[in-house]
């Protein structure tokens, strides 16, 4: 569950500056799973070309700085496209539960690594990427993942399911159904359905289930609400300099040393309170 009224506020936002603003950046998504449903043949002989060809369309969600899943998954391919296709196979078989086939997929990834001796020193299929490799497969059923994206999510949402770094299995399940409450939610409102119709040309995949435009809604509420209301809370204490209160920072007309201007004469005239490098300094301030 999560908060309702927040939920009805972040979706007006999200609707505001869907068409006009947002939809340019984000149709790639859409524009992803068709080509990959349209190139996708777990059959294919030349399956390392196969894979390579279904992946073309992308672009950052496999590959983003220092983190490269969709080069690495395709260099096993070329190499063992055997195994990479049985690893498929398994991913994308729906009698098993969800995390126990991203497991194996990370399993076997490991496996292929040390195998075959990547000039890479890891192989990068972890989470993110295989619920993207589920995501183009089946694209009415799941979405991303991507936990500091959820976590913001269901913090601004204030939702009872929790994420916890580290905690892989529970974030994956709890990010499943969280985001199953969240399309439900996102299917009640008509002119979701309607704003994406009017938008969709036809190299996009028609998303009937909303999946994908879910999954966009939680990338929105994350990067443009959550995101920016942290960069000016942090800007803001940036600009606010706090004193501590135990300190003591007199103003001139309370400050006094207690020392006559004939007493100052006297101390800056002698070498023993006055040495070579303060009367450098010194001497340094009389010459600007």
């Amino acid at each position: 569950m999560f908060d309702q009224q927040r939920f009805q506020e972040t979706l007006k936002k999200y609707k505001q500056d869907f068409v006009t603003s947002n939809w340019a950046k984000e149709k790639y998504k859409w524009q992803a799973v068709k080509h990959f449903q349209d190139n996708w043949n777990i059959d294919a002989i030349d399956f390392a070309g196969m894979l390579k060809k279904a992946l073309l369309r992308t672009s950052n969600l496999l590959a983003s700085l220092n983190n490269y899943p969709e080069r690495m998954i395709r260099e096993f391919a070329q190499v063992a496209p055997g195994e990479v296709r049985a690893m498929f196979i398994d991913l994308y078989d729906e009698s098993k539960d969800v995390y126990e086939r991203i497991e194996a997929f990370k399993s076997k990834s490991n496996e292929l690594l040390l195998k075959y001796k990547s000039a890479e020193d890891q192989h990068f299929q972890k989470e993110n990427a295989i619920t993207t490799y589920l995501w183009l497969r089946y694209p009415d059923k799941y979405t991303i993942y991507k936990y500091g994206e959820v976590k913001n999510v269901a913090d601004e949402l204030k939702s009872d399911h929790t994420f916890k770094k580290g905690a892989y299995a529970a974030n994956i399940r709890h990010f499943y159904k969280f985001y199953d409450e969240l399309n439900e939610a996102l299917k009640q409102d008509k002119e979701v359905a309607e704003m994406l119709e009017s938008v969709l040309t036809p190299d996009c995949y028609k998303d009937s289930e909303l999946r994908t435009l879910t999954m966009d809604y939680g990338f929105y509420v994350s990067r443009y609400i959550v995101e920016e209301k942290k960069e000016k809370t942090e800007t803001s204490e940036m600009d606010t300099e706090v004193l501590p209160d135990d300190i003591w920072y007199p103003s001139l007309e309370e400050y006094t040393p207690g020392i006559t201007k004939e007493k100052w004469i006297e101390l800056l005239n002698r070498k023993d309170v006055i040495g070579p490098i303060w009367g450098g300094a010194l001497a340094a301030f009389y010459s600007v």
